[in-house]
């Protein structure tokens, strides 16, 4: 559904990039590509991590489907070893830097955060995360304000829509307003 509006949002001559490890969420990840004709829709079969590698995902088809590590439960049976690919490693690997990046990686998103902080820093870029996950028994939105205010971005949380997300605004854009 994501995938779907933002290719609406940066029309035929933009790019949205969409990871989706999970076996099940990446088909009708495909077949909503498909059924909309999304051609500037890059599906991909990877996990946005802290590192570039492999990892345990717990594969159950939900929306709550996320890197092992980061989750709070996962049936033994539901776990598959994914591809990940950094935040850096990614942007290299499809050629650019994104002005916009919306981010539900189930807890996944502080460790990716705090491996790319130099990167944020080099590259601005717009954050939008949803932040109401449990990482060490604290909302991740707290620390990812912290990481990303420290890199200078103006970053605040809010539960205003019924689940907490984190925005970031990078230094370029403060400076501008």
């Amino acid at each position: 559904m994501t995938a779907y509006f933002l290719a609406q949002m940066v029309g035929p001559a933009g790019r949205v990039y969409a990871f989706e490890p999970d076996e099940t969420n990446y088909q009708f990840l495909l077949r909503n590509i498909e059924m909309h004709r999304l051609a500037n829709v890059t599906p991909v079969k990877a996990a946005l991590s802290d590192k570039t590698g492999t990892a345990m995902f717990c594969m159950d088809g939900t929306m709550s489907a996320g890197l092992s590590d980061s989750l709070s439960y996962c049936a033994a049976g539901n776990a598959r070893m994914v591809e990940t690919l950094s935040l850096r490693d990614a942007c290299e690997q499809f050629g650019g830097v994104p002005k916009y990046i919306k981010m539900d990686i189930e807890g996944a998103e502080l460790g990716v955060v705090r491996s790319s902080v130099d990167f944020l820093i080099e590259h601005p870029i717009h954050l939008s995360i949803e932040s109401n996950h449990l990482v060490g028994g604290k909302f991740t939105a707290g620390p990812l304000e912290t990481l990303l205010g420290d890199a200078g971005y103006r970053a605040w949380s809010s539960d205003k829509f019924g689940q907490l997300f984190t925005w970031a605004e990078p230094p370029d854009a403060i400076a501008s307003v």
